[in-house]
């Protein structure tokens, strides 16, 4: 059951998409986007994306939901609910509060993490499990890595190994850009750069087509195990 579900996982923890705009800090634009996934060619449902800003604070909440297919719907609520509420300034991107809600009845699977950058700490419980682990510079979320990466290509820095906080301790995952090429998609005919992204003691990759004319935004996002593709991810549309 964990291993069909982790689509759901695989997107929440690596997809990489913003639109933004160039200011002393990166900010990004608010956005919804859409994606149709696929698990081992079979089709999973889609993916919505929205990314909000709070004018008051300045903060921002990242927030994915599912609309999994009749199959996925086993292993997948339609009423999970990922989000991230983050800071993003001079310094870069800096998660502030995290949670995972899988839909269901129970709070056994759900998890919530709190970063407090004053103390350098952050607390919570992931899947019944009481978390406190040191904060280091550049530790991301599962969702807020995502707007890390873009926030460094858009500063024309390469995003280089960025430490994430996943399930009970902190991964390193090394993004390193592949090649050029162009793809065909439902938005049409696009130019984008392949970035590929990996973690040490891992059979995992994940590959992401990203549209630089498009700020960014990934058009098509793998995820590889043992050289096989598992999961493919395509966007359907982005307002």
């Amino acid at each position: 059951m964990r291993r069909l579900a982790q689509w759901i996982t695989f997107v929440f923890a690596t997809l990489l998409f913003a639109s933004a705009a160039r200011s002393d800090a990166i900010l990004p634009k608010p956005f919804t986007a859409v994606y149709e996934v696929t698990y081992r060619g079979m089709r999973a449902g889609q993916l919505t994306m929205k990314l909000s800003r709070d004018d008051a604070t300045g903060r921002y909440t990242y927030e994915t939901t599912a609309d999994p297919s009749m199959l996925a719907r086993f292993f997948v609520s339609r009423a999970a609910v990922e989000r991230s509420i983050l800071e993003i300034g001079p310094e870069g991107v800096r998660p502030i509060e995290w949670s995972f809600d899988d839909g269901k009845s129970g709070t056994q699977k759900d998890s919530r993490l709190q970063f407090d950058w004053t103390r350098n700490v952050a607390t919570g419980v992931i899947e019944g499990e009481e978390i406190e682990l040191p904060l280091e510079p550049g530790l991301q979320d599962r969702l807020s890595i995502q707007i890390d990466v873009v926030t460094s290509l858009l500063r024309g820095e390469a995003p280089g190994t960025i430490p994430l906080i996943d399930d009970n301790r902190v991964k390193r995952y090394d993004y390193v850009k592949k090649e050029t090429t162009s793809i065909d998609s439902p938005l049409g005919k696009l130019d984008a750069i392949v970035y590929e992204s990996t973690r040490q003691g891992s059979d995992r990759q994940s590959r992401f087509w990203m549209i630089p004319k498009m700020e960014y935004l990934a058009a098509r996002a793998e995820q590889i195990r043992k050289g096989k593709v598992e999961t493919v991810m395509v966007l359907q549309s982005v307002q």
